[in-house]
């Protein structure tokens, strides 16, 4: 079976026709869970033409139909809870989720086994979505950004301004968003967001899209890196998204530093990199980094595997044509996005998948859930001073209160991002 979100065909886990169910796909090593999972990739890569592999690139990837593979939707979206993106649809059959609070309020807390539940209690009401084909699989939570500065104005996706507590929280959300009672399978992949040096969105006359960080060797190893780290070889993340940013004059995206340096080579990481929606246009645009051509290139050859965005799917082919990007690394990078959707079991038999049998009734928004999220919001309450005893407020001398401002009744915009 599958559903529509944005105009875009979501694979469904558990109902009807899987793609390992039929023809050309059935009994190809590809749908061979004996064999090895880059075994599994790379040969459904060697199977596509070049003019297959475009499509495939984008977050809402096309698919391949007459190799047998469905379009997919990478790009869903969990901070706190499975929230409004493109990969998920709320309406009669799915109306809600449980929101938890903002992370920076999960983050005060500083309870790691909360901060574990909660993300594995998010992952399991987004296997029941997908279920019926209201979600991906693959979500871009956590954001793991540092808020040094309350003006950025993101600050609340993020458990807060240090790199110790951001690192920890790492460490326990993305395992507990990622692993569950299926030891073979990813329950729901964890894409740490956004990498890196980046907290900045529209300030003194600087934009997200052209800032570039400058930063020394201290404070990117002691400041911007070690949420990432953490990530990486604690939590084991299976994606990264890299930021709209430049840092010391080369863009994150194109950054082969930071993605096939760090995370793969020193850090071990094992999954697929994506970019931030529009930033891979924004290294040629913005940034004045590269040539069409050579953007393409080297945003690949850096270690990036799917543009968030159409960049690539309207210049890669021709970068390719010019003999400016590599097949090779075209191909790299769709093993890594295919190797994250084995592992997700999306081309595995329905059976030994207790995910699959995960329904809306039973595991979204219930009454455990709910108090879930009310146990964090209690626990992550900040005390104030009670300057000249102003608290509790006088039942006697106070009648009626006032709420005021922008967000007084904005009741969407108060579930928070």
């Amino acid at each position: 079976m599958f559903r529509t979100a944005a105009g875009v065909a979501i694979l469904a886990s558990a109902v009807g026709s899987r793609p390992c169910d039929s023809s050309p796909l059935k009994g190809s090593p590809l749908c061979d869970e004996s064999k090895s999972t880059s075994d599994r990739a790379k040969w459904i890569v060697g199977q596509l033409e070049t003019s297959d592999k475009i499509g495939l690139f984008s977050n809402g990837a096309s698919g391949v139909a007459s190799k047998g593979l469905p379009g997919y939707e990478w790009w869903s979206e969990a901070l706190h809870g499975v929230g409004r993106s493109p990969g998920v649809t709320f309406d009669t059959e799915t109306p809600c989720a449980t929101s938890f609070p903002q992370v920076i309020t999960t983050g005060a807390t500083f309870n790691k086994t909360l901060w574990h539940t909660i993300g594995n209690t998010i992952s399991t009401e987004a296997r029941a979505m997908n279920n019926v084909g209201h979600a991906g699989l693959t979500f871009w939570t956590p954001n793991v950004n540092l808020m040094r500065d309350p003006r950025w104005g993101r600050g609340h996706e993020t458990p807060g301004e240090d790199p110790f507590a951001t690192s920890t929280y790492a460490a326990n959300f993305v395992p507990g968003f990622q692993e569950g009672e299926d030891p073979n399978h990813v329950k729901a992949s964890s894409c740490c967001k956004h990498y890196y040096a980046y907290d900045l969105e529209n300030w003194g006359g600087v934009d997200r899209y052209h800032f570039n960080a400058i930063i020394n060797s201290q404070d990117e190893a002691d400041t911007y890196l070690p949420a990432f780290h953490s990530c990486v070889v604690n939590g084991k993340a299976t994606a990264l998204m890299c930021s709209y940013n430049a840092v010391n004059g080369v863009p994150s995206c194109a950054n082969g530093r930071i993605m096939n340096g760090f995370a793969r080579g020193q850090w071990g990481f094992e999954g697929y990199i994506t970019s931030d929606c529009g930033a891979v246009s924004d290294v040629h645009n913005a940034h004045a980094y590269a040539s069409a051509d050579d953007t393409c290139k080297d945003v690949l050859e850096a270690g990036m595997d799917s543009d968030c965005g159409g960049f690539l799917h309207g210049n890669l082919l021709k970068s390719m044509q010019d003999n400016v990007t590599s097949e090779s690394d075209v191909d790299t990078a769709l093993e890594h996005l295919f190797a994250v959707q084995i592992r997700l079991g999306m081309f595995d038999s329905v059976n030994n998948q207790p995910y699959l049998n995960y329904t809306y009734k039973e595991k979204v928004n219930t009454p455990d859930h709910q108090k879930l999220a009310r146990e964090a919001a209690q626990q992550g309450m900040v005390l104030l001073k009670n300057t000249n005893k102003a608290f509790p407020l006088s039942a006697d001398n106070i009648k009626t209160l006032a709420v005021v401002g922008p967000n007084a009744n904005a009741t969407t915009v108060m579930q928070g991002n």
